[in-house]
């Protein structure tokens, strides 16, 4: 309302020197996905046949793949056994999606990321930032595949893109184009993924707020079936480093045509503020909302 009466060189000032940066535009920008890659990896092995869904791959807390990474190891918060596809996903195990992503290879899922149409141009009434899987001058090698299979390393993703991706899983492996202007839908990719793997996905999303220990319960209905994957993304200069930020995601779905809902929420600077439960928790008013009508 500010900008229609006009700004005082103050006010306009304090807009833009502010540390919130209230004047970016969120939805154009492209962040770290952290654990909403997940799903996308898994449905790459599925593809591929280099993830079998029932192998148990054995629960570890921290995992390198040999003495070569040094003091490098992938850790995470939840090992959980048996350590098979459905509870990786269910409780978000990042050891078993560094592992896939070795075991799917450099070809298969920079293959996949290219038939995502991930770093092209999103068909969008408005203009957005590309995503992204490798920087330019980055040397790829086993230990950034590792990180890119949990959604760190170099992968950035534009939020409206990552809602459109999941929109396969529920979608029978196609992949719907975001718009603004109400129409008719249409499909953006078709057949990304094939039918089963588009049903096991989801299954397993409706299982991590199914759950009662899943990472998205909270947000739990008796009346709908939800989908949904939660995210923490962290932003450090090293593994090490304890002053880095981290970025909440969340993404939820209902699985059937009469409620047809898609939400994908992203919070920066969640850290010590509950992660991505603390974005589950800011998704509940509009979802309640939705499924109120």
């Amino acid at each position: 309302n500010d900008f229609v009466l006009g700004l005082s060189t103050d006010k306009w000032n304090a807009l833009n020197n502010d540390s919130n940066q209230p004047m970016m535009s969120r939805y154009k920008q492209t962040y770290t996905p952290g654990s909403t890659m997940k799903p996308i990896t898994a449905a790459i092995g599925l593809e591929t046949k280099t993830i079998d869904p029932d192998k148990d791959l054995g629960a570890k807390d921290k995992w390198q793949k040999d003495s070569s990474w040094g003091s490098y190891y992938v850790t995470t918060l939840h090992a959980p056994s048996p350590n098979n596809l459905k509870n990786a996903i269910t409780y978000s195990d990042n050891v078993y999606f560094a592992r896939s992503a070795l075991n799917i290879g450099k070809e298969n899922l920079f293959k996949y990321y290219k038939n995502l149409k991930i770093a092209e141009k999103i068909p969008f009434e408005l203009a957005l930032n590309r995503s992204q899987y490798i920087n330019k001058n980055q040397k790829v090698n086993d230990q950034f595949i590792a990180d890119s299979g949990y959604g760190q390393g170099q992968i950035l993703m534009n939020p409206l893109q990552l809602a459109s991706i999941y929109s396969s899983f529920v979608n029978e492996g196609s992949i719907y184009q975001p718009h603004i202007v109400q129409g008719k839908t249409k499909t953006w990719i078709k057949n990304v993924f094939s039918k089963e793997t588009s049903q096991t996905i989801k299954e397993d999303l409706i299982n991590v707020i199914a759950d009662e220990k899943g990472t998205g319960h909270s947000i739990y209905h008796d009346n709908v079936t939800l989908a949904g994957k939660t995210g923490t993304a962290e932003i450090k200069q090293s593994q090490s480093d304890t002053t880095g930020t981290e970025l909440g995601w969340f993404t939820v779905m209902t699985t059937d045509s009469k409620h047809p809902l898609l939400i994908t929420t992203l919070v920066e600077d969640v850290k010590d503020r509950g992660g991505s439960g603390y974005v589950v928790e800011h998704t509940k008013t509009p979802l309640d909302l939705y499924l109120s009508k």
